[in-house]
């Protein structure tokens, strides 16, 4: 059977705050690259497993659960408009979000996913909620200036009371990200 791309993350809910914004920067960026994220696929990945053999799913869906059970639910605070790649060459536009219950989070999965034998990502974690990917920009100075504009975004937070699962799907309209499990937080 073939290897299913797999990552553990948290829904983010498109508020009416979040599709405001990102109205905003497609008027804003219109004419430009940008492959925008649609409001229904908007999420943050605690940890990402790429291409997974269908055999080692179980056991990696028991060390989510185990993760999970002993994590603590928490509100995640959403804000500020930030890049990779940097302002001269922006290859991603996203929100940043406070690191506070999704770091526990993430500290949590890391350990599960050691006990069971698995290594996590060794890159530092960022926790962000991808907008766009950036193809070639024809007006990189409009553009820092539109996300220098929205620099200080803020949203109210939203409760996170899962960590989930999800099988990334490669479809007409792009990538759609399915939930393959759901597994319950500790509550606040």
């Amino acid at each position: 059977m073939k290897p299913r791309r797999l990552f553990a993350g948290v829904e983010v809910a498109a508020t009416e705050e979040l599709r405001a914004l990102v109205a905003d920067l497609r008027r804003e960026l219109d004419g430009e690259r940008i492959r925008w994220v649609r409001l229904e696929n908007m999420h943050l990945t605690v940890e990402f497993f790429g291409e997974t053999p269908e055999e080692r799913i179980p056991d990696l869906e028991q060390a989510l659960a185990k993760a999970a059970a002993g994590a603590q639910a928490f509100t995640m605070k959403i804000g500020g408009l930030g890049l990779f790649g940097g302002a001269r060459h922006p290859k991603v536009i996203w929100l940043g979000v406070e690191p506070g219950g999704l770091g526990r989070l993430h500290e949590c999965v890391n350990a599960g996913l050691r006990e069971r034998g698995r290594e996590p990502e060794v890159r530092e974690f960022t926790p962000h909620v991808t907008l766009g990917r950036m193809g070639w920009l024809k007006n990189v100075s409009r553009f820092n200036g539109v996300v220098e504009t929205h620099r200080n975004w803020t949203a109210p937070g939203q409760p996170v009371t899962e960590l989930i699962l999800f099988e990334s799907i490669s479809g007409k309209e792009g990538l759609n990200y399915v939930a393959r499990a759901r597994y319950p937080l500790r509550g606040e």
